[in-house]
């Protein structure tokens, strides 16, 4: 089933806001890190595009005009191209030691009431982050 790019990117971004905030999850968890830079890029990316811009048109001038406008698209294009790598990441399987780990937290939360449902034969990195955000925010 093909998926159109702007649902890909809601997708990452859902991804994105699934990962709970807690520092004690880079002990655990190399993905986390990823989270980390592309929440970085999305609350800053359009700022410092802006600014890759406009500085060296200010200082330098109109002659840097090609090399100002370069930038910006390149930093301007981070946001988009997170959002996808996200997205990427969280239709990818769990490897078999996180998917042993993920298997028992579901066995341990499977009493309490979750409005979600929790895929338990072919987990993806979207259902250990489901599973984190509810464990974290219950």
């Amino acid at each position: 089933m093909q998926i159109s790019l702007p649902q890909q990117l809601k997708q990452g971004r859902q991804y994105i806001e699934f990962w709970p905030a807690q520092p004690e999850l880079l002990n655990y968890f190399a993905e986390y890190r990823a989270v980390i830079v592309s929440r970085f890029v999305l609350k800053y990316g359009a700022p410092l595009a802006a600014l890759a811009f406009l500085l060296p048109l200010l200082f330098i001038g109109v002659e840097q005009l090609k090399q100002a406008l370069f930038y910006a698209l390149f930093i301007g294009s981070l946001p988009v191209q997170s959002l996808f790598l996200m997205y990427n990441k969280s239709k990818e399987p769990l490897p078999p030691s996180l998917k042993g780990w993920y298997k028992n937290g579901v066995e341990k939360i499977k009493d309490k009431p979750a409005d979600t449902e929790f895929s338990v034969i072919k987990p993806t990195f979207l259902d250990l982050a489901k599973l984190l955000h509810f464990s974290y925010n219950r």
